[in-house]
């Protein structure tokens, strides 16, 4: 490879179910790397929400669509010599395949970083014909590489002729390029038989896809690198509870694989190796793999030569720094020269990972808000997020895991009791978002761990799992305020929250009775050799040992409590702004402690943070990092209204901070916009910073705020009188008792006079856009004033003119209506899962560059 001097990452672009924020985190990581070295970095990305886009130079950040036409005239402008699609979605594949094939990349002389040139097309959508990417399946099995028999057929002779090399049970599908078709699953011959005409007339090409079905099978995941000169490594092993049938994102995970025996274990390692050989793969790998171990049979499902959801996971169970590690092995560096921050041993990039704990993967829905939706699981992906427990046992992670994924703020988990036994049964077969909690209720009922096995698929081992959690859970109901109680669940995983429920005692019983145990909280490090040698790692987890594994950071620290499951609503937004609150903390002097457990979160990156705990945001864990750490400031969102009060309660060592603020501490008058002026309101100054206009995106909709999904900064659609508004907001403001970034909302009556409609805390996907428009950090200018460190007088000065023309952006919120298969969904701003954004001349011209 040639001396890379500048490399151009394709972002992932707005969050979807498909993905949040692991490709960002991951790429935040690789720039570190590369900064060291000496290489620009450059990211083309639409994101509002990146952290890339917060944290890169604006002279190294094109926030433009992932197009070709975009892409290309970067390399061409700014003489890129490397270009990576690792980082992002389906989309940055599908980029760079266009550049190969239009030979830009060559005429270009930029180097493709982390794939092979020659393979390039195996992968992404370009290569996709009949619905099936073929090419991979071909060059896996030309290469001896066990794959999922399959075939495409267009006659009834072609049909006999391959049923007998694919064997039953088989699945078929309709090929169709308008719409997805489901696949139907047949055991013999004789039910194939009664459908096969009605199969060909489905489809417009009457072209069918067989496939031997292994949606029974076991799933497994394996996280792999590999370097230039072919040294592999395994990262780590990811099990999936459900078998193959159920999409992996909707799957509860466990890190490190616990059914598997040594000899599939070596299997798989030694296939996933054989495959990257093959495919000549410089970096990171996710594989997915269907294993029967009744029959002996292990196939290659799927090749991820990309950072995604699973290789984060792989990343925070094991401690490896896999971004940073990847990030030498793109530019040629062996796995035996990769030099690491001095926290880490120098073995640590040689050596396969070691887990003394396990991690466990809690998928989270949004069926709660999308009840129109079907809330069935099965082979298309419907989660919107994810968040994990860390345990010393399964059961202790399973535990931590179930509590970390439910809204409950008081740490209480649902029951099914009332379930008939009809529709418990129904749901066991037939799973849904509530899985989890019905098979729970069925062991709870008595079902067997074998019969709940055959009924679905999923293997016994977990079973006795949850049997065991059961146990202790009748254990602790019937010895009320019993410290051995007590302790045996805080081992097994339980929050406070569950022992006040189970035994109708407040937390400070529980607190006060935990303070008294032979046992307390410890901390154990997350390090990727399990404590074999010295390594400073700065993740934790809570267990109760007899040692803990960290201290008191510093007596000048701010804990920063994170947003934990991804939701709808702000999502990867108030991930950013967690992120960003860390970052500008560090920057004034703090030292900064982050409590989250979400794994695909930036503000778990590690280089951000001095110290991350990954624990349920739930009281029991924040109280007792407090009673560690000693923080000097505690930062808790505004939507936490349990947690706030009690935390209120104890405040005096520590200074509350509610931020992001709570959008109900607003007043609405009425519930309607034209448009809105931002302003920052400081104990020093008044500061109104731009106007901004909303547009709804369906037509009909009307001017009611939450369907207001298009933001406009500056308000571009109307000549407006700047100095009035400024009054106006200001008098509101005065009857307020809000500081921060406030937002007043503005109608124009029928006699065209303004009228002000409400006045409310600045929502906080719309301060991360006002961070790119202004070209500001405004969470900068927060925790400035939070912390007591704020001067107007340099902001005022930087603050670009109200409405000043020139510079107009646009900021779309995108909705997740596609990928759950649902259409005529009023778009609200409670459905959001992400978020596009454009810069143009003029308002027209920043929205056509949004539509293309």
């Amino acid at each position: 490879m040639k001396h890379i001097k500048k490399i151009l990452i394709i972002g992932g672009g707005p969050s979807d179910i498909d993905h949040e924020s692991e490709q960002d985190s991951a790429a935040f990581q690789a720039i570190s790397a590369w900064q060291r070295l000496g290489i620009e970095t450059f990211v083309i990305d639409n994101n509002p929400y990146s952290l890339l886009l917060q944290e890169i130079n604006n002279d190294h950040t094109f926030v433009q669509s992932l197009t070709a036409k975009n892409v290309a005239q970067i390399l061409k402008a700014h003489h890129i010599d490397g270009i990576t699609p690792i980082f992002g979605t389906k989309a940055a594949l599908t980029v760079v395949q266009r550049l190969m094939k239009n030979q830009v990349l060559q005429t270009l002389q930029v180097q493709l970083l982390g794939l092979n040139a020659t393979n390039l097309n195996l992968f992404g959508t370009e290569a996709e014909a009949s619905e099936q990417n073929t090419a991979l399946a071909n060059r896996l099995a030309e290469n001896n590489i066990p794959i999922v028999a399959s075939r495409i057929i267009s006659d009834f002779s072609e049909l006999r002729n391959n049923l007998e090399k694919i064997q039953f049970p088989i699945s078929v599908k309709p090929l169709s390029t308008n719409k997805k078709r489901q696949r139907r699953i047949f055991q013999n011959m004789e039910s194939l038989n009664n459908e096969i005409d009605d199969l060909f007339q489905e489809s417009p090409d009457q072209k069918l896809s067989l496939e031997r079905e292994v949606g029974n099978y076991q799933e497994i995941g394996i996280v792999a690198i590999r370097d230039v000169e072919g040294n592999k490594m395994l990262i780590s092993s990811l099990e999936d509870m459900n078998p193959v049938k159920i999409n992996a994102t909707d799957s509860v995970i466990f890190a490190p694989a616990q059914t598997l025996n040594d000899y599939y274990l070596k299997w798989l390692r030694s296939l996933t190796f054989e495959v990257l050989d093959c495919l000549g793969i410089k970096g990171i790998c996710h594989l997915q793999f269907a294993v029967n171990a009744a029959n002996d049979e292990v196939y290659v499902l799927k090749v991820n030569p990309v950072f995604n959801s699973e290789t984060a996971l792989a990343a925070k169970a094991t401690g490896y720094p896999l971004a940073k590690v990847v990030a030498s092995l793109l530019l040629d560096i062996p796995l035996t020269a990769v030099e690491l921050p001095p926290r880490f041993n120098p073995l640590t990039t040689i050596l396969q990972p070691l887990s003394d704990h396990i991690v466990v993967k809690m998928p989270i829905w949004s069926f709660d808000y999308l009840d129109m939706a079907d809330n069935h699981l099965g082979p298309h992906a419907k989660a919107t997020g994810a968040a994990i427990g860390v345990g010393r046992s399964a059961e202790a992670a399973l535990m931590i895991g179930l509590r970390s994924s439910q809204p409950s703020p008081q740490d209480v988990l649902p029951e099914y009791s009332d379930l008939s036994e009809d529709d418990l049964v129904e749901q066991l077969i037939h799973p849904t978002d509530q899985q989890i909690l019905i098979l729970f209720e069925a062991v709870r009922r008595g079902y067997s761990a074998s019969d709940l096995s055959e009924l679905t698929k999923i293997d016994e081992f977990f079973f006795v799992i949850m049997s065991n959690l059961l146990a202790v859970i009748n254990q602790v109901q019937s010895h009320p305020c019993d410290s051995q109680a007590l302790l045996m669940g805080n081992r097994y995983g339980f929050g406070n929250g569950m022992f006040c429920h189970f035994w109708n005692v407040d937390n400070a019983t529980i607190v006060a009775m935990q303070q008294e145990l032979s046992q307390s909280k410890t901390y154990k490090m997350i390090d990727p050799t399990a404590g074999e040698f010295p390594e400073a790692i700065n993740s934790f987890y809570g267990s109760y040992e007899f040692e803990s594994d960290t201290n008191q950071l510093s007596n000048q620290s701010a804990l920063v409590i994170g947003k934990g499951r991804n939701h709808l609503g702000p999502n990867t937004a108030a991930d950013t702004y967690t992120a960003e609150m860390l970052i500008q903390l560090h920057k004034l002097g703090y030292k900064t402690i982050i409590l989250n457990n979400n794994p695909n979160s930036v503000s778990l990156i590690p280089a951000i943070s001095d110290k991350q705990y990954i624990e349920p945001v739930q009281l029991g864990e924040i109280l007792n990092v407090i009673d560690l750490e000693k923080p000097k400031y505690v930062f808790l969102p505004g939507n936490r209204h349990f947690l706030i009060r009690e935390l209120q309660k104890l405040q005096g060592t520590f200074k509350l901070i509610v931020l992001p603020p709570d959008q109900e501490t607003g007043t609405i008058y009425q519930d309607r916009a034209d448009f809105a002026l931002d302003v920052l309101v400081s104990p020093q100054a008044i500061i109104p910073i731009s106007t901004v206009g909303f547009r709804a995106q369906m037509e009909g909709a009307g001017n009611h705020l939450e369907e207001q999904t298009s933001y406009y900064v500056p308000d571009a659609e109307q000549q407006l009188d700047v100095p009035r508004l400024e009054q106006l907001a200001t008098a509101e403001i005065k009857r307020h008792p809000l500081t921060g970034l406030i937002q007043v909302l503005f109608a124009i009556d029928s006699d065209g006079n303004y009228v002000v409609t409400g006045i409310t805390p600045l929502r906080i996907t719309e301060t991360i856009f006002l961070n790119q428009v202004t070209e500001i950090n405004w969470i900068r200018v927060l925790m400035q004033m939070y912390t007591g460190h704020f001067d107007p007088e340099p902001l005022q000065k930087r603050l670009p003119q109200i409405n000043a023309a020139g510079r107009f952006a646009i900021m779309q919120i995108t909705f997740p209506f596609k990928h759950l298969g649902i259409n005529n969904v009023l778009k609200r701003r409670r459905y959001e899962i992400g978020a596009k954004i454009s810069f143009g001349n003029s308002l027209t011209d920043s929205t056509d560059h949004l539509l293309k």
